[in-house]
C-alpha cells in the first residue's frame, strides 16, 4: 500500500538534517519512494510503501519528534495518478 505523510515543519535544520538519515535502515516491509519538500523549507510531502499507515506512522514519528507534526493517510490507488508499477 501507498501512504502520503505531509510534514509540517517546526524545526528546519533539524528536520532536514535528519531526512536522510531515515531512509537509512528503514524496517523490512517499509520503503521510502518520494521526498518533495517545499522550497521555503517549512513542508515536505513523501510518499511511502508499506504493509500500513500504522506501520510508516510507529516508524516516523519517534524519528521526526520535535521536528515536525505529520499527517498521514493511504493513497486510493485505483485512482491516484504516477504511482509507481511493480513488475
Amino acid at each position: 500500500m501507498f501512504i502520503v505523510v505531509r510534514h509540517d515543519i517546526t524545526n528546519r535544520n533539524g528536520f532536514f538534517g535528519a531526512a536522510e538519515a531515515v531512509t537509512k535502515g528503514v524496517p523490512q516491509g517499509i520503503k521510502v519512494l518520494q521526498f518533495l519538500p517545499s522550497t521555503e523549507g517549512q513542508e515536505a510531502i513523501c510518499l511511502w510503501e508499506g504493509t500500513s499507515v500504522d506501520a510508516v506512522k510507529s516508524y516516523l514519528e519517534p524519528k521526526t519528534a520535535g521536528l515536525s507534526k505529520n499527517a498521514y493517510y493511504a493513497v486510493d490507488s485505483k485512482v491516484a495518478m504516477g504511482l509507481p508499477v511493480h513488475a
